[in-house]
């Protein structure tokens, strides 16, 4: 036993060093399936979305033994925004088809009796030397 000087106290016991905290394999998962949603107009998004949110879960659950909740939350927002950009790019292409059949409606393509029909949009004769086809004899 050691002795102490009166006066003195002994000096407090420092907490035993901790054990690294692992990081979630689901965050890491999470933030790179959702920033590659992009590339899927969002669908990965989806799954970065709900990797991302089983592992704020466990990581929560896990009271500090399991890290990476930075990640987890970045793979939230990105998942999110990578889903945001699916459906505006979805819409959009929808829409230009929906669009595109509504204009073939209001102007209808001619069809070869149209033409016909309408003397000025008749087709000229042939000019005098033309080419003609070869079943077509040329008239001196």
């Amino acid at each position: 036993m050691t002795h102490t000087p009166p006066g003195m106290t002994t000096p407090p016991l420092s907490p035993p060093p901790a054990a690294p905290t692992k990081t979630s394999g689901h965050a890491i998962a999470g933030l790179i399936v959702g920033l590659g949603g992009i590339c899927t107009c969002g669908v990965g998004g989806i799954v970065g979305l709900i990797l991302s949110i089983v592992a704020l879960k466990k990581i929560d659950a896990s009271r500090g033994t399991l890290g990476g909740r930075g990640l987890a939350i970045a793979g939230i927002i990105a998942s999110a925004v990578c889903i945001l950009i699916g459906l505006i790019i979805g819409l959009s292409i929808l829409g230009f088809f929906f669009f595109a059949a509504a204009r073939t409606e209001v102007y209808p393509t001619r069809l070869e009796s149209d033409w016909d029909a309408h003397p000025s949009w008749s087709t000229p004769a042939p000019l005098p030397g033309a080419l003609l086809p070869p079943c077509v004899p040329r008239q001196p």
